[in-house]
């Protein structure tokens, strides 16, 4: 099955845990095995597998373990330059600043001072 955004968090977990399972058999890795190597609990393995919710640290140790974690850059990619904004501006905004539009009613100073 191909992971993509039309899948419910039910249906991806559960083909991940496949996905997992099959890594694991492939390098003849008993659950057991993986476990140890990966400092988890068996059940923690098991639960996994059977596509049951878990920590996002424990699918990287998995991961790491069955030779995987090369593909983790590929799970959230660096953002990309906007090459038009480049061209466009002379400095690259490192932060985002709300509008500073002064309004009819903003204080001013020495406003509050009476006339003698």
């Amino acid at each position: 099955m191909k992971i993509s955004n039309y899948n419910d968090e039910n249906s991806v977990l559960a083909e991940l845990g496949n996905r997992i399972q099959q890594y694991r058999i492939s390098l003849n890795l008993t659950q057991a095995q993986l476990a140890q190597q990966c400092g988890l609990s068996l059940k923690t393995i098991a639960r996994t597998e059977m596509g049951c919710d878990t920590k996002l640290s424990n699918l990287i140790k998995i991961m790491n373990v069955i030779g995987l974690s090369e593909n983790l850059d590929i799970l959230i990619p660096e953002p990309q330059p906007d090459y038009k904004a480049l061209f466009e501006e002379k400095t690259i905004r490192k932060r985002a600043r709300p509008d500073k539009k002064k309004t009819d009613n903003a204080w001013v100073w020495g406003e509050d001072k009476e006339d003698d």
